[in-house]
């Protein structure tokens, strides 16, 4: 006999077996117990979630020999009839190809007729929103009062393009994308009854690709045994979905945590020269993240996620090296990234840009281990306190929910003048993270050169007056830079705003105070002339 594809084979007959969809199944199962049965039913929800197989389910229920019953015997004539799709009385009509005022007409004229051998003749409708508007209107009255041994039963994936009189005239179920743990039960369940060995960690990827519909995983899963003539493990799944192993992910992820750049751009390189595509990377890449995240601020931690132990180690070890705010800012650069991708002729680079920009991103300190992956950031400390602590801590809240403290890993005590001057960039770029009130202040700040530190006070000098008076005439925006200085360089100062033309010779950034070296560690890939 000729090779019968999983999700036809392992179609789901009762409605027991439809799987992720109890609060259609179980109302339609009751609605049959009962004998209060709608005339019209709208099953509407993403491809591959149940709803011509719910339908045939109900055709079956309607028409076995023990019924109608919510709970068919599967033996009899008519529930073999259907299930092989030979039922005279159950009647599947595709919109797509039959959308117009003639088929509907045909149909009209059928309905009157009763059932062949059957209780009940169910015509089941896919894909019903393609039907034309003059095919509705015509529909219009048989879907209101049909025969009573016709149950009606239209599908679509489109619920919004069906004419408000047609929805006001059918019971109408929204079927929900399948969960997760569903379809991995499906998928091992039909592995077992197959005889086919399966990783856990393939049976994740498979799950994950197939988005919440059983019917995409049972067609992967078919494509994954042809291709494996074995066992299916991550590699063949990864191979026949064109993406990306989560050993990969891992990698990539284990790079931008250590910030090794070049390990980083190695492996989009690797990544290229083996034909994978850098938007399903991207995907990857913040659906990992995500896991990261979930991992940092669920109560419930590694219960929330559905991944595989080894893989859920990894996820782990990574989550405890990383702060909330670091994860928040890669997965913004990632889908930054992902829309980028979808519109750029020169993908790589625009990749190898992303990698560039999470490496650069100060790391900061995880959380204590104490409070223990998957447990709830701890409190933020009140206006007060903050006062009392060191400056490193202190914070307005508008501007501590855009960009928490970062605290200074590499630097041993206060920083120099020449200290001020390597890592003035970041505070620039701490200001630009804290909102649009802030970042107008770090526009400003880039004309800026620190010039001079005396005592607490230090000396900026601008070459531009409108820059020079936006900081000078405004306290606020001066007290953001202080507060920025603070927190980025652990540094109490009070600051001085001078033009560039009126500063001491020795201040300026051609004199001896600030040389073009200097100017080139600060602003890193800018080139200047003798």
């Amino acid at each position: 006999m000729p090779y019968l594809a999983l999700y036809r084979k392992y179609r789901p007959r009762t409605f027991a077996e439809v799987a992720g969809q109890r609060h259609v199944t179980q109302t339609l199962a009751n609605a049959v117990k009962s004998g209060r049965l709608a005339h019209a039913y709208l099953f509407c929800g993403p491809r591959g979630t149940g709803k011509t197989s719910t339908a045939r389910a109900l055709a079956v229920a309607l028409n076995c020999e023990q019924g109608p019953t919510p709970e068919p015997c599967g033996e009899c004539e008519a529930c073999h009839r259907i299930a092989a799709g030979s039922a005279l009385d159950v009647i599947e009509i595709d919109a797509a190809s039959n959308r117009g005022i003639d088929e509907i007409r045909q149909l009209r004229e059928r309905v009157a007729f009763a059932p062949a051998d059957a209780r009940y003749k169910v015509y089941i409708i896919d894909e019903v929103h393609m039907l034309t508007g003059e095919a509705f209107n015509a529909f219009l009255k048989t879907l209101e009062e049909p025969p009573p041994h016709v149950v009606f039963v239209l599908a679509t994936t489109e619920p919004h393009r069906v004419l408000p009189t047609i929805l006001s005239r059918c019971q109408r179920f929204d079927f929900h994308r399948v969960g997760r743990q569903d379809i991995e039960h499906t998928v091992r369940s039909i592995a077992e009854k197959e005889g086919i060995d399966i990783d856990e960690r393939a049976v994740a990827m498979l799950v994950h690709a197939a988005d919440g519909s059983v019917r995409d995983a049972l067609t992967l899963f078919d494509q994954a045994i042809a291709y494996a003539e074995g066992p299916v493990s991550p590699e063949v799944v990864a191979e026949i979905l064109g993406g990306i192993d989560f050993a990969l992910v891992a990698e990539f992820s284990g790079h931008f945590v250590r910030h090794d750049l070049a390990a980083a751009l190695a492996l989009v390189d690797r990544v290229v020269a083996e034909g994978k595509e850098l938007r399903q990377l991207v995907g990857d890449l913040i659906s990992h993240y995500r896991n990261l995240l979930v991992l940092r601020v669920d109560r419930r931690g590694a219960e929330a996620l559905a991944l595989p132990e080894e893989s859920l180690a990894v996820v782990k070890e990574q989550a405890q090296l990383l702060s909330t705010d670091q994860i928040v800012r890669t997965l913004d650069l990632l889908a930054d990234t992902d829309r980028e991708l979808r519109f750029t002729s020169q993908p790589r680079v625009r990749m190898e840009l992303c990698a560039v920009r999470i490496c650069r991103e100060r790391p900061a300190a995880a959380a204590p281990a104490e409070a223990g992956v998957g447990q709830p950031p701890p409190a933020r400390k009140t206006r007060a306190a903050a006062q009392e602590t060191p400056a490193s801590a202190a914070m307005p809240e508008d501007v501590s929910e855009k960009e928490p403290p970062v605290p200074d890993t590499g630097a041993v005590g206060p920083p120099d003048l020449a200290g001020i001057r390597r890592r003035w960039e970041e505070v620039i770029t701490h200001l630009a993270r804290g909102g649009p009130r802030l970042s107008s202040v770090s526009a400003f700040l880039r004309d800026a050169v620190p010039v001079a530190l005396e005592d607490d006070q230090l000396t900026l000098s601008f070459h531009h007056g409108f820059h020079h008076d936006q900081i000078q005439r405004d306290e606020e925006r001066r007290e953001a830079v202080v507060r920025a200085i603070s927190e980025v360089l652990g540094l109490k100062v009070k600051i001085r705003c001078k033009m560039a033309a009126r500063a001491e010779s020795g201040d300026s950034a051609s004199g001896k105070g600030l040389t073009p070296q200097d100017v080139q560690t600060m602003f890193p890939g800018s080139r200047f002339e003798d």
